[in-house]
């Protein structure tokens, strides 16, 4: 009976939700079975894309990111399907699925390439795997902390619980769990429009299910992205945070190996998340990435 009251209390509490948080702030675009949310500001080119990290969505760019990047170029920030604005797709999502939608939202919104990709955690390894599979429409990359493949290496445990989670998450979900404990609690560093647009959108059930399938796929998720090639010669630049112990600091700067035309800065003080919702720390990010478009229209190679 608790079970059946959380299933009804976590519907009608996403109800209200998406009443509150809807619309989003920009369009909604067929990809085929759903749609997708995207928000796109700015001109010029070339198009910047910035893909949230895992849990997270186009709000927290929209907070400092995307509207310093917006003045000097175009940026579009979407969500992938199940999460924020975006309808969600049957089944768990795969990283092949997930990159070709993303290059169905851009070319079915008349979104010019090529791009600059921005991953941010997770996201990272799908910008990979996009530059893999459309390397045509890829001129730069920026990896925000990004995941590495091999940051798993050794711990089966950890590839374990998140394949349990991609099965188990969705029916705690369902139930409004994570909601009553509060598990994704609001990051008072964004504006207060983002901050509720985020506290809106994080519990309801389409986003919790999304969230969850997707971390029963990193597994799979990293070893697509371990066989994708170099970048070689594309400006790629790798934005870390400061607080990393000495494995994953390395990891972060292996991850410059990837292009013979690339840069790594870390920002001091700065968190994995606090790079993208933190004001001082985004802005640092933002400029990182107007660094490589600048790379990108110029032709010279970036300053290590």
């Amino acid at each position: 009976m608790a079970l059946v009251a959380g299933a009804v209390y976590q519907a009608i509490a996403t109800e209200i939700d998406q009443r509150e948080a809807f619309p989003g702030p920009g369009e909604m675009v067929d990809v085929g079975e759903h749609r997708l949310h995207m928000n796109c500001v700015g001109q010029g080119s070339p198009t910047v894309v910035l893909d949230a990290g895992w849990g997270y969505t186009s709000v927290e760019w929209s907070a400092w990111v995307q509207p310093e990047v917006a003045k000097r170029t175009r940026v579009c920030a979407y969500d992938r399907a199940g999460m924020g604005w975006s309808e969600p797709e049957s089944g768990p999502p795969d990283a092949t699925q997930t990159t070709a939608e993303l290059h169905a939202l851009l070319q079915e919104a008349d979104e010019e390439g090529p791009y600059v990709l921005v991953g941010h955690s997770l996201a990272g390894l799908y910008s990979r795997i996009y530059a893999d599979r459309y390397p045509e429409e890829v001129a730069g990359m920026v990896l925000v902390d990004s995941s590495h493949p091999d940051q798993f290496e050794g711990s089966e445990t950890a590839r374990t619980m998140d394949r349990a989670a991609g099965v188990l998450g969705p029916l705690l979900a369902r139930t409004g769990i994570p909601r009553v404990f509060n598990l994704y609690p609001s990051n008072p560093e964004l504006p207060p429009l983002q901050r509720e647009q985020s506290d809106s959108l994080y519990y309801t059930t389409p986003h919790q299910v999304a969230v969850f399938e997707e971390m029963g796929t990193i597994p799979e998720t990293m070893e697509k992205a371990r066989r994708t090639g170099t970048l070689g010669e594309m400006p790629l630049t790798v934005v870390s945070a400061a607080d990393h112990d000495a494995q994953t600091g390395a990891l972060q700067e292996e991850l410059t190996s990837l292009s013979s035309n690339s840069t790594q800065r870390v920002v001091e003080g700065s968190t994995h998340v606090s790079l993208v919702v933190d004001g001082d720390h985004a802005r640092q990010t933002s400029a990182s990435i107007l660094d490589l478009v600048e790379a990108v229209r110029t032709g010279q190679p970036l300053v290590p």
